[in-house]
């Protein structure tokens, strides 16, 4: 009886532990980081190194970013905690106007690049990359595009390098000062 007591109170142990929140494995171990520019890089994990913009609504899903010389590489992954995970679209393009900081708008086209470990096709890719000589200059802009996300043609915002989460914007919300 006591052993089956030990056993379950390491179980709940571990899942409580696990369920904590979306800490980075080696925090605590390292100096302290800088505090997060958003509520979507505070509560969830950008798992490419990128930043995590809310389609629509942080609980619907992710666009993760990430600018590398003058390609831009898109992830679709999943709402709230879930954006380790892959969310495949029928699109084999998004289009995106992208506003840089000067206020002039480029577009951009965003093509499927199917992950084939994951055996991911065309018409069934959760990655998209475009490239653009002017990219690799703009450190910072915003993008607004759609794409057929979960079965419905959604919005997405993207604001590179911060990443974007609706909260932020809404009135009350955690926008932090000087956004």
């Amino acid at each position: 009886m006591i052993s089956k007591f030990f056993k379950l109170a390491t179980v709940v142990f571990l899942a409580m532990a696990v369920a904590g929140g979306c800490q980075k494995a080696d925090e605590g171990k390292t100096a302290p980081k800088p505090a997060p520019a958003t509520k979507a890089e505070a509560g969830h994990d950008a798992h490419h190194g990128g930043c995590l913009n809310a389609i629509e609504l942080c609980a619907v899903g992710h666009a993760e970013v990430k600018v590398e010389g003058g390609t831009l590489r898109c992830w679709l992954v999943g709402g709230e905690n879930e954006t380790g995970k892959s969310v495949r679209v029928p699109d084999a393009e998004i289009r995106l106007t992208v506003k840089l900081e000067s206020g002039e708008e480029k577009p951009l086209v965003l093509a499927a690049k199917p992950i084939a470990v994951a055996d991911e096709k065309a018409g069934d890719c959760s990655y998209f990359e475009g490239a653009a000589d002017w990219l690799k200059g703009a450190a910072k802009f915003q993008a607004t595009g759609t794409v057929h996300f979960k079965g419905q043609v959604r919005k997405i915002q993207i604001r590179y390098p911060e990443g974007f989460d609706p909260d932020d914007d809404a009135p009350g919300g955690g926008a932090p000062a000087g956004k």
